[in-house]
């Protein structure tokens, strides 16, 4: 795949996509008729996919050099460590499932971790491994650089396609995560965990419960989500302070997959 260098950055105005290449100090504009495939070069495309108008437009930053390699591929025990740093810088050091936990997970599941190179360089992840009947998507994250282009959404679709021998994903969604599930196409149900000494029936009596369960010391609900948005969870936070609230995001598979 092709995509813009990394120094190469783009806005739209009322007309025009007006283009930087801001190592070169290069600058011009497209009109805004080309902005759709301004989109799907910023994620990556093959050129053998682009229309007749797109490939005249992609012939001309391939002149002018202002194109890199994209490919996703499985990580390597000599890419992991760059890995670890991309998650620690994305989603913070102090995330449930540790650098430890995740190369455990890597030996044994290698299949299911993979990463986006721009060029050689590693700019994002997607990891996961089976979890009873379905397969957790447990870390996606991109390096803040390449925010906003698609990479992530490319990484779920490759991810998806090793899932074949499962029947759903299941992913966690963090609060700043949830419109990036929906975009992708997960359906969310809301995950409800209270220690057992601290749970009342009754106190959950207004949520549309589907499912509990009684795991070692805790209560674990699932409740059909009503409302998915980042100020739902932090009213159900306020009102029930004991009990931890979360998205869960799912996408049944198919065959095809």
């Amino acid at each position: 795949m092709k995509t813009f260098n990394k120094h190469v950055k783009w806005r739209k105005d009322k007309n025009w996509i007006f283009i930087c290449d801001c190592k070169r100090l290069i600058d011009f504009k497209l009109p805004l008729i080309q902005e759709q495939f301004m989109k799907k070069l910023d994620g990556g495309v093959e050129e053998k996919t682009l229309t007749k108008e797109e490939k005249m437009v992609f012939d001309d930053f391939k002149k002018m050099k202002m194109l890199s390699n994209l490919k996703i591929a499985r990580l390597t025990e000599k890419h992991f460590k760059e890995a670890i740093r991309i998650l620690d810088n994305e989603l913070g050091i102090k995330r449930v499932r540790n650098a430890k936990f995740l190369h455990d997970k890597f030996k044994e599941f290698p299949q299911f971790f993979m990463g986006i190179f721009h060029d050689k360089e590693l700019v994002g992840l997607i990891c996961g491994f089976p979890r009873d009947d379905y397969l957790l998507m447990s870390e996606i994250a991109i390096d803040s650089r390449f925010h906003g282009r698609g990479y992530g959404e490319n990484l779920v679709r490759e991810f998806e396609k090793k899932a074949y021998k499962y029947k759903k994903i299941h992913a966690g969604a963090e609060d700043n995560a949830i419109g990036f599930y929906k975009q992708v196409g997960y359906k969310p149900f809301l995950l409800i965990q209270v220690l057992k000494k601290d749970y009342k029936p009754s106190d959950y009596s207004n949520f549309n419960i589907k499912k509990v369960l009684e795991v070692n010391n805790q209560i674990i609900i699932e409740a059909k989500a009503k409302e998915v948005n980042k100020n739902v969870l932090e009213k159900y936070r306020k009102t029930h302070p004991f009990a931890h609230f979360q998205f869960i995001f799912v996408k049944e598979l198919n065959k095809k997959n």
